[in-house]
């Protein structure tokens, strides 16, 4: 067994790589942060097989969880974190393991698109084949422009740790916003919904009108 001395630096070299891998992960479109997987059911929603996205995991003894599209139906599958490494839930010892989230999805990409499903779900239902894991088109939060607030936000929430939040010099309102989820936020996602729906209708209308 190896010296405490070393066993400390490599947990502080574990703990620096996984705090950088998140840090990675939060540039990507497809990360959604604090999403359930009602709301991840309702986002992939229609969108074709190989859809994805990556969220927490509500489940505490796991840290993120990829929901995706396979056979038309929504799939959710936790993904697991093994001595500074990442894979799926359903392959924990399986040996193709990457250092961080980003190069995983990456790798799992590029092998969807070669035809390779290397990883697979066991299906609940006792004589049903494994689902295979297809990630071929990543769903990003991006692809909505979002409010002025919301981005301002996100902005801040970039720079201030949540629990430093109560500490700086606005009104509680602001305060409380802040403290939302700044990902995705369902009171947000309603809306662009609204808003979509006010410029959509008119203009139908005024279609209507013309012919």
């Amino acid at each position: 067994q190896a010296p405490p001395s070393v066993l400390c630096a490599l947990r502080r070299s574990e703990a620096s790589s996984f705090t950088a891998s998140l840090r990675e992960l939060e540039k990507c479109g497809w990360y959604w942060g604090p999403m359930n997987w009602e709301d991840a059911e309702m986002k992939l929603k229609g969108m074709p097989d190989g859809s994805f996205l990556v969220r927490d995991s509500s489940d505490p003894r796991y840290i993120l969880s990829l929901s995706f599209r396979s056979q038309r139906v929504t799939h959710h599958t936790r993904m697991e974190h093994y001595r500074g490494t990442f894979s799926l839930w359903c392959h924990p010892k399986f040996e193709d393991r990457c250092h961080s989230v980003v190069e995983f999805i990456e790798r799992a990409i590029m092998y969807s698109k070669n035809g390779k499903f290397l990883y697979f779900l066991r299906s609940r239902v006792p004589g049903l084949p494994p689902t295979p894991v297809q990630l071929l088109h990543p769903v990003s939060r991006f692809s909505k422009v979002k409010s002025l607030q919301h981005l301002c936000r996100f902005c801040i929430r970039q720079i201030v740790r949540i629990d430093h939040i109560q500490e700086l010099p606005l009104p509680s309102p602001l305060i409380s916003y802040l403290s939302k989820f700044y990902y995705y936020d369902p009171e947000e996602e309603m809306y662009l919904s609204v808003k979509h729906i006010r410029r959509v209708v008119p203009s139908e209308q005024e279609a209507e009108s013309q012919t």
